[in-house]
């Protein structure tokens, strides 16, 4: 069985591989994110599933013979896609923006094989309530760097889980690696089957 080829560089989706024991090879998709949503013209859920797909599509040229899988998770307040902030004044606006209301996860995950001509696409959602907080404690927050390359500029398996209220849906999903949904994916093509709950 060839090694799964994980379309990202982020740390925390490559220590979630790690501990579910399933061999990867990480490889970065080089997609501008922002970029990407700017010309995008599509629901939340379309936009996630699209990015995923993207970066799946950057790095599947290169492993042909291997599955790739590529996600991308978005916040939205709504309607409104919330990226990754620019800078720590960017991460103060956003999570003030969504200080005290209901927001929602989306992932799109996507699982492609080129050689096979295989490709599923599923988006996984939760919606989270952050918990009203005044701006010197955002601001502490953001000081501690921890909203750098985040979705929504925050990390709730870390420090962030101190602005979150309610999460209802999978946890998993918020941190960006929907943990059960990749699992099936995987288990439908005949990867990892052995795995068990």
């Amino acid at each position: 069985m060839k090694k799964l080829i994980l379309a990202s560089a982020s740390p925390r989706r490559k220590e979630a591989l790690r501990k579910l024991n399933i061999p990867f090879l990480s490889v970065s998709n080089n997609l501008n994110e922002r970029r990407e949503i700017e010309k995008l013209e599509m629901t939340p859920d379309e936009v996630a599933l699209r990015l995923s797909k993207r970066k799946a599509e950057t790095v599947t040229g290169k492993y042909p013979d291997n599955f790739v899988i590529g996600m991308d998770t978005i916040v939205v307040l709504n309607g409104e896609i919330i990226g990754k902030p620019e800078d720590e004044k960017d991460a103060i606006r956003i999570l003030m923006k969504l200080n005290g209301r209901w927001h929602t996860v989306i992932t799109g995950i996507t699982l492609i094989n080129k050689k096979k001509g295989y490709q599923d696409s599923v988006a996984v959602k939760t919606d989270v309530k952050f918990l009203k907080h005044n701006r010197s404690f955002i601001e502490e927050y953001v000081s501690k760097g921890e909203s750098n390359d985040k979705a929504g500029a925050y990390a709730i398996q870390s420090e962030g889980k101190h602005l979150v209220e309610e999460i209802r849906g999978d946890c998993s999903n918020v941190v960006g690696f929907p943990e059960k949904t990749v699992l099936e994916m995987l288990k439908k093509v005949g990867i990892f089957s052995d795995y068990t709950d």
